[in-house]
């Protein structure tokens, strides 16, 4: 096997190529942050576009994780 970056990746591939799960890669998808075309039933994503779209990220920590982990506690206190 290669170790060539390959042309179009499909969503069950993005964990071991791009450390992004493939339920968050479908999210991206389903958001439009990153165009997908069919090719009968499978998805695929140009490599091009998860590169370009990982470049428009910024640099640092995401936000998310602390904002998701407050929620989770707000909503056991409020339970």
């Amino acid at each position: 096997m290669s170790n060539a970056t390959p042309f179009a990746v499909r969503p069950n591939d993005f964990p071991s190529i791009y450390g992004i799960s493939r339920s968050r890669a479908f999210e991206l998808i389903a958001k439009g942050a990153l165009p997908a075309r069919k090719v009968g039933r499978t998805t695929l994503v140009l490599a091009e576009d998860v590169e370009k779209f990982l470049r428009s990220r910024p640099i640092g920590l995401d936000p998310a994780p602390e904002a998701a982990i407050a929620a989770r506690k707000a909503k056991k206190v409020g339970a």
